[in-house]
């Protein structure tokens, strides 16, 4: 198993980097989980997600995304992940602004990631030294991208993939599929060469995780045993 570190913060960009596709090399997907709206509102409901979660880290869940939001309470909910799970990584997701940006740095989050691609937070975020993932579907994009340095990308959605876009031209890039997929799929997008992919709405529909995850994280414990 790779290891994760309390204090991400102390780390360089590029090991921040390599944690996370060592880990992807591992468990080839980052579970995204969209609270419901009564997490950041009740106590009880907040109390219950964080018990649901503490179940699916316990069989080894090693990647755990959760979407910004622009409030306290979505700060206490992440800093109460990252105090109660501290070897886990924890990103957060749709990112729009530098406030999103400077909310990740302050949690000491491992990663986040962006709708699409954005060079102005690309860059904000590099200078901080936080590894921030962008998304996109096209070649433009893609280009830009590189000439920033991004290692890192996300096809999002990759439902909209440029025909044109072959992500086995780019093996400096690492790349994470996202949008619509399940765990079932995995394996399919691993073999057209992605590295890892989002499991979202088909992993937590909002009030539950998809058994099948349990399943692969318990045959995985069982190849490490």
């Amino acid at each position: 198993m790779p290891i994760t570190c309390k204090n991400n913060s102390d780390r360089t960009l590029k090991e921040k980097i390599n944690i996370l596709k060592k880990t992807l090399a591992i468990q080839s997907f980052i579970l995204l989980a969209r609270p419901n709206d009564s997490i950041y509102k009740s106590e009880i409901a907040k109390k219950k997600f964080i018990q649901d979660l503490t179940l699916i880290v316990e069989k080894g869940l090693l990647i755990l995304e959760i979407p910004w939001f622009d409030n306290e309470n979505w700060l206490d909910l992440m800093s109460d992940l990252r105090s109660k799970f501290p070897y886990l990584l924890i990103g957060s997701a749709s990112l729009i602004n530098k406030k999103s940006i400077d909310d990740s740095l302050k949690l000491d989050l491992n990663f986040s990631m962006m709708r699409t691609w954005n060079k102005d937070l690309f860059t904000y975020s590099k200078k901080n030294n936080y590894l921030l993932i962008p998304g996109m579907t096209g070649i433009k994009d893609l280009q830009e991208a590189i000439s920033y340095k991004c290692s890192m990308i996300k096809i999002f959605p990759i439902a909209n993939k440029d025909i044109l876009l072959n992500i086995n031209k780019y093996n400096h890039i690492s790349f994470v599929g996202a949008g619509d997929i399940a765990i079932n799929d995995i394996n399919k997008f691993k073999s057209l060469g992605y590295q890892g992919v989002v499991v979202g709405s088909k992993g937590y529909d909002g009030e539950k995780f998809d058994p099948k995850i349990f399943e692969l994280l318990n045959i995985k414990r069982q190849q490490y045993k």
